[in-house]
């Protein structure tokens, strides 16, 4: 056990010693972190500080071992926490004086983590330098109790309120900070943020996690002007649309989406289109340096004006998963039936914006993906330098390089795919049937087919790949 001396004030104890030295980073700063890395400026400043008779201020401090152990480490809500994790700050009754508990401590609670929002996801700074900011920022107000104390030569007042309510502040803004449990949970009361929900899979190892689509989406479109734009976007394709019906614009003019705007009772539902791509993550240091390979789903309101479209910050994360875990067919039949009911249950239910006092329906657009992706979730077969590599007609891989004016292709139609994979499936799934492997992952969704749901990956096809017609 490791008892903390550096201040008469502090005696808190950790049972390791790297929770010791997240402590000196986090609330002795001022020892260790001297202005310009000179050390001698540093003591000469704490000196200067005590000749004044300013008293040490600590952050908030707590005998049971401390939470964060590693800046990397993030807390969850199933780990044992300290009592002050769950109690809320007690402000004394001078603070209380000056702000009002349900006003002034809030805004500042909800803009304080604002604040570090915008560090970690606006300006993608590390979590250390967030921490190493929030700490040289409580330092300083330590640094201004410390000179208004040593200014007030009588009991003030309005001194002794201010140097109280900068101490208040401290102890906020080092709770918030505290860890990542305190920092989202903040965001959570203040901002409505929805923590992704953990999947279990086939094993207790195997595990993925997804974003509801309901709570997202209604989430996004709260945003009244980006709601407004939506709404014009759309309306403004229509008027184009009229003028020239033979000018393909949207997604709204496709076979299929037509077919599947008619279901809802509004006309005017949005769609959404999905997205499936996979990425390599690597841990650079420490015993597992192997790349980790992950499947991601997105979704994006293909309705969204082509501003806006285009922008990164519009493509929603909605799952992410181990891409080995796909290939247990246990583990991605239990996936993909939760992510197929949540899609239906968006479809079928809406939301409700309360600003418009009326609610807003989807549609499920198109499933966009590379080729692969797009045949292994399509139920098609996987390699393309054989048979009925195609996922759109049946031309055969001999034939690929015959123009399509010496030639004619049978396009696939859902009757017909139909018939293979009901074939497939009465046989035990053991063949390949003119490039048909077995049921698509999605086969349960409202709105999707195998043949009319995953477009074309035009840029592979044209930029990269040898089988393009």
């Amino acid at each position: 056990m490791i008892r903390c001396e550096l201040n008469a004030l502090c005696g808190s104890r950790y049972s390791s010693f790297d929770s010791y030295r997240q402590h000196i980073y986090r609330c002795h700063r001022s020892l260790i972190d001297p202005f310009d890395n000179d050390h001698s400026g540093s003591v000469a400043i704490e000196k200067a500080l005590n000749d004044i008779g300013g008293s040490s201020v600590d952050c908030i401090s707590s005998n049971e071992p401390d939470l964060t152990v590693d800046s990397d480490e993030f807390i969850h809500p199933e780990e044992e926490l300290s009592e002050i994790d769950y109690q809320p700050i007690n402000f004394g009754p001078i603070l209380n004086n000056v702000f009002d508990q349900n006003t002034g401590c809030t805004k500042l609670t909800a803009f304080y983590t604002y604040f570090l929002l915008e560090f970690r996801e606006h300006h993608l700074l590390p979590q250390k330098l967030v921490q190493l900011i929030i700490s040289n920022i409580c330092s300083l107000l330590d640094i201004i109790i410390k000179i208004t104390n040593a200014k007030t030569l009588s009991a003030c007042a309005p001194v002794i309120d201010f140097a109280t309510v900068l101490r208040e502040i401290n102890q906020i803004i080092s709770f918030i900070s505290k860890n990542e449990y305190q920092f989202l949970k903040q965001c959570t009361e203040h901002f409505d943020y929805q923590p992704p929900t953990k999947i279990m899979l086939n094993t207790a190892e195997e595990c993925a996690n997804y974003v509801p689509l309901k709570q997202s989406v209604s989430c996004m479109l709260h945003d009244d002007q980006l709601l407004q734009a939506i709404i014009d976007n759309i309306k403004s394709l229509s008027t184009c649309t009229a003028k020239d019906k033979d000018l393909i614009i949207s997604n709204r003019q496709c076979r299929s989406v037509r077919s599947n705007l008619v279901r809802p009772t509004n006309s005017n539902a949005l769609l959404l289109k999905l997205y499936t791509d996979g990425i390599d993550i690597t841990n650079p240091i420490g015993p597992k340096k192997d790349s980790h390979k992950l499947t991601c789903f997105y979704y994006l309101l293909d309705d969204l004006p082509e501003i806006v479209r285009s922008q990164v910050d519009s493509i929603g994360l909605h799952c992410l998963c181990y891409t080995k875990n796909l290939n247990n067919d246990n583990s991605r039949r239990m996936l993909m039936n939760i992510l197929v009911e949540d899609l239906n249950k968006l479809q079928i239910e809406s939301i409700s914006i309360p600003r418009l006092s009326s609610r807003i329906y989807f549609v499920f657009s198109t499933f966009c993906a590379d080729n692969l992706a797009s045949n292994e979730i399509g139920g098609f077969q996987k390699n393309f330098n054989g048979g009925h590599f195609c996922r759109h007609c049946f031309i055969t891989y001999e034939n690929r390089h015959i123009p399509l004016t010496d030639i004619s292709f049978v396009p696939r139609s859902r009757l017909k795919h139909d018939k293979i994979v009901n074939h497939i499936i009465a046989n035990n799934g053991r063949q390949i049937v003119q490039g048909v492997k077995g049921l698509s992952w999605f086969h349960d969704l409202i709105g999707f087919h195998s043949t009319e749901s995953l477009p074309p990956d035009i840029m592979h096809d044209i930029a990269e790949g040898s089988t393009a017609r």
